[in-house]
């Protein structure tokens, strides 16, 4: 199966039956991306792998990651948007539950990232806002968490060694989003030494302004 569309191009072994669902969620939400962005479309394709064999896809990750996880799924190591298919996912114990739309808004976080390769090809330091925008703009569903645990010292200098880190940046996104002007914050995306002067005032208004809220 090979579906060619707009912003990516969808590929898998079989056809799956879930494909049209996954394909609505895509066409729905690229443009407002892009818009964000604004671009008119990435300089390439993305390329969609969705794959039906476990064991394949784990030699895949092989070159990438030192240990093959029960709950790794998805990953962008050689540049491509790989996704393990749905029901094979659903056969661990962290995504048991996954949704379709849940798979949806999965590609639609790493196109994201891709729209922001586009702008800088290096996030130099910022993994934090990087995932902060994905987390929000591709609608996942992550609930917002306080910040008053959140070492962002650690967070900034290593994000994947910090828990909860995807709904602490889901958090700080929230708040930038709802406060910061689009200039702004395609400003701090360029200009990553910009960002890097500003985000400990960044993650301190965060702060108030979630503690304002919790008083509401």
């Amino acid at each position: 199966m090979k579906i060619d569309l707009n912003s990516f191009v969808i590929e898998c072994d079989k056809n799956i039956d879930y494909i049209q669902e996954v394909i609505s969620i895509l066409e729905n939400n690229t443009k407002s991306i892009l818009e964000f962005f604004k671009l008119k479309n990435l300089s390439k394709k993305k390329r969609v792998i969705i794959w039906i064999d476990r064991e394949e896809y784990k030699e895949h990750l092989k070159p990438f990651v030192k240990e093959y996880k029960e709950w790794m799924c998805g990953d962008t190591y050689d540049g491509n948007i790989n996704l393990l298919d749905v029901s094979e996912a659903r056969k661990t114990k962290k995504h048991k539950d996954m949704s379709i739309e849940e798979f949806g808004k999965g590609i639609l976080h790493e196109f994201v990232h891709a729209c922001q390769q586009e702008i800088n090809s290096t996030s130099e330091g910022t993994v934090w806002y990087w995932e902060a925008l994905a987390t929000n703009l591709s609608g996942q569903k992550y609930l917002t968490i306080s910040l008053e645990n959140c070492d962002f010292d650690k967070f900034k200098k290593d994000f994947n060694s910090v828990e909860h880190g995807y709904r602490y940046a889901f958090t700080l996104g929230k708040f930038m989003l709802e406060n910061y002007s689009n200039e702004k914050l395609l400003e701090y995306i360029k200009e990553p030494s910009l960002l890097k002067l500003e985000q400990d005032n960044i993650f301190k208004l965060a702060k108030g302004w979630q503690n304002n809220l919790m008083l509401k």
